[in-house]
């Protein structure tokens, strides 16, 4: 019996560092190449927060074209602010215009938009030195976090003769990926080598 009650009380302490999490996430998501996609950017907070900082990291390819504030926080008055520090990497803040606070809760806090080049082929997004701000300006430490972004699954896995694997790709003409160049008069290859590079090229199906 004391080790059944060891092994609740361990769970319910577990769940409970889980409940008490403060962080800013994405969630999952798919996007085919030369497109967009809008999503919502999660908070979950179980401290009070004033503000909100945090890093973020793209991969290669894919493109942060805009940002907007949901209605959970322009109700609060809060506003964004944003910079680019280099290619693929952004800091983004939020603050109120007044003395408020986001109360304990998970809620969608902004929304981005997201483009992918023609040759996109998936990769991860990095939220990371995520901080939150009390009443009185003291720092609240979120912890990262890290989405996986991925393509339609509409590739070939083949091995040429040197044995070394390549994965070919076949898109139509407005970036969408297809199964089979036989599919459309014209289509875009995009073949992957093993060394992670990548070339394109036009194929073309006569009829």
């Amino acid at each position: 019996m004391k080790q059944a009650f060891a092994a609740v009380m361990a769970l319910m302490m577990a769940l409970g560092a889980l409940a008490q999490r403060n962080v800013v996430y994405i969630e999952d998501f798919e996007i085919c190449p030369d497109s967009t996609v809008t999503l919502p950017v999660m908070m979950a907070n179980s401290d009070p927060t004033r503000g909100i900082q945090f890093n973020m990291s793209l991969p290669l390819g894919l493109n942060l074209i805009e940002k907007e504030l949901t209605e959970y926080s322009l109700e609060k008055y809060f506003m964004v602010m944003f910079s680019n520090l280099k290619n693929g990497v952004w800091t983004l803040g939020m603050y109120p215009q007044g003395s408020i606070c986001f109360p304990p809760d998970t809620a969608a806090i902004m929304t981005v938009t997201f483009k992918a080049d023609p040759n996109f082929t998936g990769g991860e997004i990095i939220l990371w030195r995520q901080l939150g701000s009390t009443m009185n300006n003291r720092s609240i430490v979120f912890d990262d976090d890290t989405t996986t972004v991925t393509v339609p699954a509409a590739s070939i896995m083949t091995v040429p003769e040197d044995g070394q694997p390549f994965k070919e790709q076949y898109f139509n003409l407005s970036g969408q990926p297809i199964v089979s160049p036989d599919s459309v008069s014209v289509s875009i290859q995009v073949t992957t080598g093993p060394d992670g590079r990548r070339s394109s090229r036009k194929v073309a199906v006569r009829r």
